[in-house]
């Protein structure tokens, strides 16, 4: 079922600064407005001014600031939005010790807090957004209130899927 919703070219062109190359965004974020899913914010690694190492941290640092930027807007989690974040982290890994890996996660964020028709409009729209990423290159998860945005959280998540168990 197709909500109708186009996607902005701009979204497929910011990710491909995100996925690609140099990859001059950290995170972007996403948002459907007047029936197109359009790029709201994209953020650059230099604009996130941290001092410290994303590896070190397990980009730590760099999610709790995409965190507060997705919850400031959405009015404290009370709207949708798509975004994607390049995860840096480390991860241990049994005769290879510990390596450095770089994962990007795409979350389709519709809170508890928003509208009936916000999150069927953009659980509608999700296919579209992915499908315009590329699916390939995403790892996706859904988050439906506060605890989820939590950086340990995505951490687990992706130490389970690459780390050993």
């Amino acid at each position: 079922m197709s909500s109708g919703v186009m996607v902005d070219p701009d979204v497929q062109t910011s990710f491909q600064k995100l996925s690609e190359g140099r990859k001059e965004y950290r995170y972007i974020i996403f948002k459907i407005e007047d029936n197109k899913v359009i790029v709201e914010s994209a953020v650059t690694q230099d604009q996130l001014e941290l001092t410290g190492d994303d590896y070190d941290d397990s980009s730590k640092a760099a999610f709790e600031k995409f965190a507060a930027d997705i919850k400031s807007r959405t009015n404290g989690l009370t709207d949708c939005r798509y975004a994607v974040f390049d995860f840096k982290f480390t991860c241990s890994r049994v005769g290879a010790g510990t390596s450095k890996m770089d994962k990007i996660i795409f979350l389709q964020i519709c809170p508890d807090g928003a509208s009936i028709k916000k999150k069927m409009v953009y659980a509608s729209s999700a296919a579209a957004i992915k499908a315009s990423l590329g699916t390939g290159k995403i790892l996706q998860f859904q988050v439906s209130d506060e605890p989820e945005m939590n950086h340990k959280e995505f951490l687990n998540k992706l130490g389970e899927k690459y780390g050993d168990h």
